[in-house]
């Protein structure tokens, strides 16, 4: 980052990309799966191993570090989001639900990785009292992520499907847009 930089620049986009993520995995994934027909039965343990990566991560934030800087993980994560979501987002109509659960229990760990590169590079960037001054700003950002995945996707996702009355491809379409927001 360079010295002269405003957080401006990066703090609202950065926590956006927190939330955002976040929401897809945990909320709009389980929508897909439970309107594509999985079971109740079967989409308890799904829920659980997608959680899995925030749950985990204390692990391997220690080790992040020793590889790269904040900063080219933040990069990484971002493009494997992004990447993944328009696979998911192309295969969705024909895919087994296996491989989409595969792909979006990348997209989690990715999501994860990116919360800790992200805070970690916060903390850096910013002293104390800049810290303090845009812990508002980055909490209405990752909040606004929440809001955008949680509930204006899942409607868009809702309205797509009473219109086309196909499942698959709306909630494609609404993967691409997530994608298209990410990039």
């Amino acid at each position: 980052m360079k010295a002269k930089e405003s957080p401006w620049v990066w703090v609202p986009t950065l926590y956006l990309f927190e939330g955002l993520p976040y929401a897809i995995v945990n909320t709009i994934a389980l929508a897909v799966f439970k309107d594509m027909g999985v079971d109740n039965g079967t989409l308890g343990p799904l829920t659980t191993l997608i959680s899995l990566p925030w749950l985990v991560k204390p692990l391997w934030s220690p080790f992040m570090d020793i590889f790269r800087s904040k900063r080219w993980w933040i990069l990484l994560t971002q493009f494997t989001m992004l990447a993944t979501l328009a696979v998911i987002a192309f295969c969705l109509p024909f895919c087994s639900i296996s491989v989409l659960m595969a792909l979006f229990v990348v997209v989690a760990f990715a999501s994860a990785t990116h919360d800790i590169a992200a805070d970690g590079y916060y903390m850096l960037a910013l002293d104390r009292r800049r810290q303090s001054s845009f812990v508002g700003i980055r909490n209405t950002f990752y909040r606004g992520g929440l809001v955008l995945g949680q509930g204006l996707l899942v409607m868009l996702g809702g309205v797509l499907q009473s219109r086309s009355g196909d499942v698959p491809r709306s909630w494609a379409a609404v993967l691409m847009v997530s994608a298209a927001l990410l990039a």
